[in-house]
């Protein structure tokens, strides 16, 4: 293995990897390499290898390989990239790099992700070697040509929902080079090959490992005959993706970063709230819990950043003569502050103990889910009505809205707005079975939730402008534009307020009843 770059401390080393393997039966002995090299002393060594992947293998579709090993001479967290040219490029960062051992470091997080996307990255799989291991070294110079280990492995592929568990045993030898070249691999192949040991027919161990599911995980075809529990499963699966693979740019507050975190934290709460019937009652409790704390954090951030970007701008839209007074100053200033607080409270939430357990959780929840008994029933048994009883919990909140006047009036609208939201993104959650229907229904009530968002965040403006308004009257500095502001906010509430009402009815009416029969 030759060296390619290392890092800053805090990023990964990377290396260079070129190697040749080949199968052997056990007891089989390994070959002399007389006139090739001078094997040196056997050194032995115990490695223990957990491989991640998503719950779909999308790494191992993509020749990605990401493990964290102990043992040996290289125990690390360890990303191989696909192979070019026979060389794989493997980047290595210390176990200690993170606080779990289910947590994988941001920087490998960012590599897979260039590959995969935001897939979740959960363990599939646990290799446990015994390797030997000997320098080959050129008879005439001494120089380390390459390294030769023969490896013992029982490979467990771990289960996963709707995938058993599988173990293996095989024993292989690989040679990688250190000071030989591509010339010294072709003749360490052919003196194998000659003694009756080929090239392995999986180059990565994790294949072996891995057998038939993924394959089988990239043919299944999602269906209505499908468990509800599986669907949800996966579209669980999709957000915690986001949430892991988000974290590096919410970390440095990249642009939008925290608003798509924010949004899959609410996501993932609304799915566990429609569809929580299916998993054990008091983990479904504890895990909305922790989302929601997360959700509230990022979202302080969140919503001064819009509230900065949308009361400048209708300052800016008012004649120059209704702006009297360091109106944009105090704006800029005090909001920019608020936002920086909300960024620094993020900061402090990705580096707490509580946020770690989350990330454990949400892993674990994908690979062993406290799934109760009804979740095996088929999607087209139970994804409607659960779907229909959280619309009846809407209806049940406007007309809560409907009823009451003033400031409890707004506040019930807002509890409709995040109730419509809690369905939408139930819909969008069934859309990999009930296709356009489904997701033409999420956007129906994306719809509403806009509309209703407008009027949340005209409540939440006139709020923030009262108190401008009162720390610019103690300094004192004119109030006037101030008042104009919180008179268009009033204005807001009265337009949106119809196409409010319309938007929810539309949504209602073309409900989850509608949708196909057919599969």
């Amino acid at each position: 293995m030759s060296e390619v770059q290392t890092g800053p401390a805090s990023g990964p080393h990377v290396q260079a990897e070129t190697e040749r393997k080949f199968a052997l039966l056990p007891g089989a002995r390994v070959p002399g390499l007389d006139g090739l090299a001078t094997m040196g002393e056997p050194v032995v060594q115990h490695l223990d290898a957990t491989y991640f992947d998503s719950p779909t293998y999308e790494l191992n579709r993509a020749r990605v390989t990401l493990r964290r090993r102990t043992g040996g001479s290289d125990a690390a967290w360890h990303v191989k990239l696909p192979p070019v040219e026979g060389t794989r490029t493997e980047l290595h960062i210390p176990l200690d790099a993170t606080p779990d051992p289910l947590v994988v470091p941001r920087p490998l997080r960012a590599t897979v992700g260039e590959r995969a996307g935001t897939v979740p990255l959960v363990p599939v799989a646990r290799l446990r070697t015994t390797r030997t291991m000997r320098v080959l070294s050129d008879p005439a110079t001494g120089a380390p040509l390459a390294e030769l280990a023969d490896d013992t492995v029982t490979a467990t592929r771990l289960p996963l929902p709707g995938i058993p568990g599988q173990e293996t045993t095989w024993r292989e030898i690989e040679v990688e080079l250190r000071e030989g070249d591509r010339s010294f691999l072709d003749a360490v192949t052919e003196r194998f090959q000659w003694a009756g040991i080929v090239p392995a027919t999986s180059p990565a161990k994790i294949n072996q490992a891995l057998g038939g599911a993924p394959a089988a995980a990239a043919a299944h075809v999602p269906s209505r005959t499908d468990p509800l529990s599986r669907t949800v499963l996966a579209a669980l699966a999709t957000h915690v993706g986001v949430l892991q693979g988000r974290e590096e740019a919410v970390a440095v507050d990249a642009p939008d970063a925290v608003h798509k975190a924010r949004v899959a934290s609410r996501r993932l709460r609304s799915i566990l709230r429609v569809f929580g019937d299916l998993f054990e009652a008091e983990a479904v409790r504890t895990l909305r819990e922790e989302l929601q704390w997360y959700a509230t954090e990022l979202g302080h951030a969140r919503d001064a950043e819009v509230q900065k970007a949308k009361l400048l701008n209708r300052l800016d839209a008012l004649p120059p003569e209704s702006v009297l007074g360091p109106v944009r100053d105090r704006m800029e200033g005090e909001l920019e502050a608020t936002h920086q607080q909300g960024l620094a409270g993020v900061q402090a939430c990705l580096a707490d103990d509580r946020y770690t357990a989350l990330m454990v959780a949400l892993s674990r929840w994908l690979t062993d889910p406290p799934l109760v008994r009804v979740a095996d029933a088929p999607v087209s048994e139970r994804a409607i009505p659960l779907v229909d009883r959280a619309i009846r919990r809407v209806r049940k909140a406007y007309a809560t809205a409907e009823a009451s006047e003033g400031a409890e009036r707004l506040a019930a609208l807002h509890e409709v707005r995040k109730k419509s939201k809690v369905v939408r993104y139930a819909c969008e959650a069934l859309t990999a079975v009930y296709g356009e229907d489904a997701a033409s229904s999420a956007r129906d009530w994306e719809a509403v939730t806009e509309v209703f968002g407008e009027m949340n965040d005209a409540v939440v403006a006139r709020e923030r402008l009262l108190r401008l308004a009162d720390a610019a009257a103690a300094a004192g500095e004119p109030t006037f534009t101030y008042g104009v502001l919180f008179g268009a906010q009033l204005g807001d509430l009265d337009r949106d307020l119809p196409a409010a009402r319309a938007a929810l009815r539309r949504a209602v009416r073309r409900g989850p009843d509608s949708w196909a029969d057919e599969d």
